[in-house]
């Protein structure tokens, strides 16, 4: 008997091990997706802008207030366009990619481009836009290393950190809107799949009622 519950004991930390491990993995297929979603959708938009040098000007005094730790000049915001479309198709290329990934985590294709626009449309997840596609994936990819035990528990807490806007140094990361992207991720995906499956339904069930119809004339 007490081997037997050694066994279920060993069984249920497998288990909880396991589902953390996956949920970090559906996490981190979500939030690399909507970086590349959201990259690709900026320089499909830059192309749609005049390619000046007064524009390029204008932009280049503001980064200066902005972040006077990095030095800008007009040339930095002249820019070749097949450059910028290339690197709109890399991008895609990207996300389609990650899609792949999350499809095999169970969140498909249409639910996930619902959430990237919902995200880019500032519905939810507003960290997530603002700059959480840009430190999420390194965190999210740490604590999936470290629950597959291929990195430190001090490698872990070494990746817990943002960069300043405004001065380009680290700081410690906001774990608390950390936490609470992700438990709006988690919730608005579910919250999507469940819309879909439920229109699925309903036409369905409208298909159905259209057929009925027909053969009963």
């Amino acid at each position: 008997m007490q081997n037997n519950m050694s066994q279920n004991m060993m069984q249920n930390k497998t288990t909880k091990q396991l589902n953390r491990t996956v949920r970090v993995l559906r996490l981190l297929a979500v939030v690399q997706a909507y970086h590349y979603y959201t990259m690709m959708q900026l320089h499909r938009q830059l192309l749609q802008h005049e390619n000046n040098w007064q524009d390029a000007e204008h932009l280049s005094h503001w980064m200066n207030v902005l972040m006077p730790y990095k030095e800008c000049c007009p040339t930095d915001f002249i820019y070749d366009e097949d450059e910028v479309s290339n690197t709109a198709i890399n991008n895609y290329n990207e996300f389609k990619h990650w899609i792949t990934i999350a499809e095999k985590v169970g969140i498909n294709e249409k639910t996930l481009t619902a959430f990237c626009k919902s995200v880019d449309n500032l519905q939810f997840a507003f960290h997530l836009k603002i700059y959480g596609h840009i430190f999420y994936p390194e965190w999210l990819m740490a604590l999936f290393l470290y629950l597959n035990h291929a990195i430190s528990k001090t490698e872990l807490e070494n990746t817990f950190v943002e960069y300043s806007l405004f001065s380009g140094k680290p700081k410690p990361a906001n774990l608390a809107a950390f936490r609470k992207t992700v438990l709006d991720i988690e919730k608005n995906i579910l919250k999507i799949t469940e819309k879909q499956i439920s229109r699925s339904i309903k036409n369905e069930l409208n298909r159905n009622k259209r057929k009925q119809s027909r053969s009963n004339t």
